[in-house]
């Protein structure tokens, strides 16, 4: 049996059990965080605690989903790096500040996203678009999120490549997909999508035109595309079992 994360461990210690009673504020002021809600001039928020109190800003101008995340980010912060004051920016360039930022993220996705409610909602569903929609609406988090969360527990074998409006591009793979599989990032993507909001373009490729490596003859890949509201494109690409 998987043991508990510390924020899975929360959730149980206050008797959380479905995802509308994931109350990201009433969980702060559980541990002694209290949320406040302003605009910040740089990042989507920050922690300064002192002693066993601690005070949570949050960009008000930030979506819901965007706030919600941001919360649970910050209590990752308070949770592993106690006593620190974090403003939450790119990290890019400092490993230790990285390092801090990835176990924030996890503490978020644990904590907004915790196995033990995600498992009937895949039951065992193929990893799809509509599935990270459906996710990302249940736990109310973003597309994006809910997708990385289901890279990490998914036992499908997929790639998520996502296209930043400022052209960067960056891809996350599921644990099942063949470790001697290499992703070209240089690959032409066939179908753009829609606009945020409408239906993801759906297509089949050959293995070789998104990856490199052995035994990927005859094999084709599902793919499918769709817009986030924040401007990235996601593309999940799908190898059969």
């Amino acid at each position: 049996m998987t043991s508990l994360s510390p924020a899975e461990q929360l959730l149980q210690n206050l008797g959380i059990t479905e995802p509308d009673e994931i109350d990201v504020e009433v969980i702060a002021w559980s541990v002694g965080a209290w949320v406040r809600y302003r605009p910040l001039p740089q990042g989507d928020a920050r922690i300064v605690g002192i002693g066993d109190r601690a005070i949570i800003t949050v960009d008000d101008r930030a979506s819901r989903v965007r706030q919600r995340f941001s919360v649970a980010h910050e209590l990752g912060h308070w949770h592993h790096h106690h006593g620190q004051r974090l403003l939450c920016h790119d990290a890019s360039g400092n490993a230790q500040a990285d390092t801090c930022e990835r176990e924030a993220d996890r503490y978020a996705a644990d904590l907004l996203m915790p196995r033990s409610m995600l498992a009937p909602s895949m039951a065992e569903a193929p990893m799809s678009i509509a599935l990270m929609d459906g996710i990302a609406r249940l736990f109310q988090v973003s597309i994006l999120a809910a997708a990385l969360r289901l890279a990490d527990i998914h036992a499908g074998r997929f790639a998520l490549i996502v296209d930043e409006p400022d052209g960067h591009r960056w891809f996350k793979r599921s644990a099942a997909l063949p470790k001697g599989w290499h992703l070209r990032l240089d690959a032409r993507m066939d179908e753009q999508g829609g606009k945020p909001g409408s239906q993801p373009k759906q297509w089949s490729a050959p293995a070789c035109r998104h990856f490199r490596g052995r035994n990927l003859s005859g094999i084709r890949l599902r793919c499918e595309t769709a817009h986030a509201a924040s401007g990235r494109r996601l593309t999940l690409i799908t190898a059969p079992v």
